[in-house]
């Protein structure tokens, strides 16, 4: 396996994406904003470092992207494609331009009750539908909750499913820990295998950390950090924030419970829960994180003998109160009341996807493109994406699957270079030219390709083109019935080299003698080719049966079918063999000579 290192900024991956911006790196994966270049849109492609790829389970991580693929959640980074690009595999995704949970968090510590409750809720909504489809993500932190233009409305979008699977084991055997220390599970500290409850320990511990600006513990290293975790149990966010109301605090506490089964089954358990709570502040409290305050001054002086003028001009005032509030609606309704949020569209299929889209008083526009991972007639993308600000009534663009990009390696054989170069430019091919001679193809023609003509591959696979150096200047000498030795000095003679020698039994070529060549005596070939040889064992050596005690005539049909050379001494016509002149389980060539005394 060849791998990659470094900034691959610039790169090309699979013929399609170019690799603009390094935009995060970790020690599982770099990501970069990337352009699809045949689809005209702005994507991540995800890369796994050299240091994760030891152990890489490629096959698990393409089946862990097609099914991550097949999420359609407004809380859910959704998965376009994967591949491996020089050796590293990829995942190509959803690009969600704006900041993550923890860029939040170090910017404002903690987040008032009901944003906190609100994030949460939608990260639960996201997990709920991966819980669905049989997947947890074992690594739920801030690093790993995208908030798209600041966290307002359904912007909140999970990433990295699956990812830590496919690097270090599925999740049926647990595989060693990769969740962060932080927000671990007690149960794959202990190294027992990932469920959905675990994904609820994480998520809860998050929640804390929300509600109260820290996690639950910490220590001097990740690993004295996971045991806390297996030996102690996670305290009221109360300890820390006294706002956060009862109900609040002690879900977090039965969700961040050490025991699975005392946790809620699963995300979709998670959430109920947690609408059903009154976030109204703990008595005493408010709920806010503080803020810089003002005084407003709210109390106007009238003079009364200015009563009758002032009346002129609150009317006044009036009619410009009413002609604002007039433009201000009409400024709101052009600026934000005319716009929502894009649906999303990506669970439909080509057959129901205008329907749909119509009945949520939307128009589409259908594009066909390609993918890896969803099936023919699935939607691949939209645009705007999930969850983007879009006009009622408007038109979304819906890129239509077409299964696989393949294109057939086309039959150069007889073109130039430059011809068959410009065919493989159709499918992006990385072409390399090789030399050799032909006696079929004139000098600088085509006469074959590697993959050969026909075969399906992807865009940018690598192509060998092999180019004609004109008809072979030499033809091969016929060794057949020569020693090894003299046949190898002879073509050695000839400007040829010896090849594969391989040895084989012979009834009528002695042993030590040249059976077969390949090619052929008086075939042509070139300064250098080299010629196989099939040099004789002599006779195939035959087991000789034991034929005591048999009729004479019996005993000489066998041996005879055997190979054998028959001699036989007896008195009469017919009688009994008592002896034989080759002991019986010795092995013999064909065609050896056995004696047989019968009575």
């Amino acid at each position: 396996m060849t791998t990659t290192t470094g900034d691959l900024t610039g790169a090309r991956v699979d013929g399609r994406y170019r690799l603009e911006r390094l935009i995060a790196r970790g020690g599982m994966a770099d990501v970069y904003e990337a352009r699809d270049e045949r689809l005209d849109r702005t994507v991540a492609v995800k890369i796994i470092t050299n240091a994760a790829v030891a152990g890489f389970d490629v096959k698990a991580f393409a089946n862990e992207a097609k099914t991550i693929a097949r999420l359609s959640h407004p809380n859910v980074v959704a998965v376009f494609d994967q591949g491996v690009h020089e050796g590293l595999p990829y995942v190509v995704m959803e690009y969600v331009p704006g900041t993550t949970l923890r860029d939040l968090l170090n910017r404002r510590r903690r987040l008032r009750l009901e944003e906190a409750v609100e994030l949460c809720g939608q990260v639960l909504d996201g997990l709920q539908a991966a819980h669905d489809a049989g997947l947890v993500h074992r690594d739920i932190k801030p690093e790993n909750i995208l908030l798209k233009n600041g966290g307002r409305g359904d912007r909140v979008k999970v990433v990295d499913f699956g990812l830590a699977e496919a690097v270090h084991g599925d999740r049926d055997t647990g595989g060693p820990l990769v969740a962060t220390a932080a927000y671990v599970a007690p149960e794959l500290v202990n190294g027992k295998p990932a469920t959905t409850a675990s994904d609820v320990y994480s998520t809860a511990i998050l929640l804390y950390e929300l509600l109260t600006g820290e996690v639950p513990f910490d220590g001097p290293d990740s690993g004295a950090v996971a045991r806390r975790h297996v030996d102690e149990d996670v305290p009221s966010p109360q300890v820390k924030a006294p706002d956060v109301p009862d109900g609040l605090a002690e879900l977090v506490t039965a969700a961040a419970a050490r025991r699975p089964g005392a946790r809620p089954v699963d995300a979709g358990a998670f959430l109920r829960r947690l609408q059903a709570i009154d976030v109204r502040p703990a008595k005493g409290s408010t709920g806010k994180v503080p803020r810089p305050t003002r005084v407003v001054q709210t109390t106007m002086v009238v003079d009364p003998p200015k009563a009758k003028r002032s009346w002129k001009a609150l009317s006044t005032l009036g009619l410009i109160a009413l002609l604002l509030v007039g433009v201000a609606a009409a400024g709101w309704w052009i600026g934000i009341g005319r716009y929502t949020a894009t649906p999303s569209l990506l669970d439909q299929t080509r057959e129901s996807v205008a329907a749909y889209a119509e009945a949520e008083g939307f128009e589409v526009e259908l594009v066909d493109g390609y993918s890896e991972s969803v099936p023919v007639g699935g939607i691949v993308s939209q645009d705007p994406g999930v969850g983007d600000r879009i006009r009622r009534g408007a038109t979304i663009t819906v890129v239509i699957s077409q299964g696989p990009e393949r294109y057939q390696v086309p039959n150069l054989a007889g073109m130039s270079e430059d011809q068959a170069r410009g065919e493989l430019a159709k499918f992006d091919a990385d072409v390399k030219v090789e030399r050799e001679y032909s006696a079929d193809y004139a000098a600088n023609e085509v006469t074959r390709t590697d993959p050969p003509a026909g075969e399906e591959v992807k865009a940018g696979t690598p192509v060998t083109l092999y180019v004609s150096d004109g008809f072979p200047p030499l033809t091969v000498p016929d060794v057949v019935g020569q020693t090894e030795g003299a046949a190898a000095s002879k073509l050695q003679t000839e400007g040829l080299e010896v090849g594969e020698v391989s040895r084989s039994y012979s009834d009528t070529i002695d042993a030590g003698l040249v059976i077969s060549q390949t090619p052929a005596g008086q075939e042509p070939a070139g300064p250098g080719d080299t010629v196989d040889l099939v040099v004789s064992d002599g006779p195939e050596p035959v087991e000789v049966p034991d034929v005591v005690g048999m009729d004479i005539g019996d005993a000489t049909d066998k041996l005879e079918e055997l190979g054998f050379t028959v001699k036989t001494a007896q008195i009469w016509f017919t009688g009994t063999v008592f002896d034989q002149s080759l002991d019986a389980g010795t092995e013999h060539p064909k065609g050896s000579e056995i004696w047989l005394w019968a009575r």
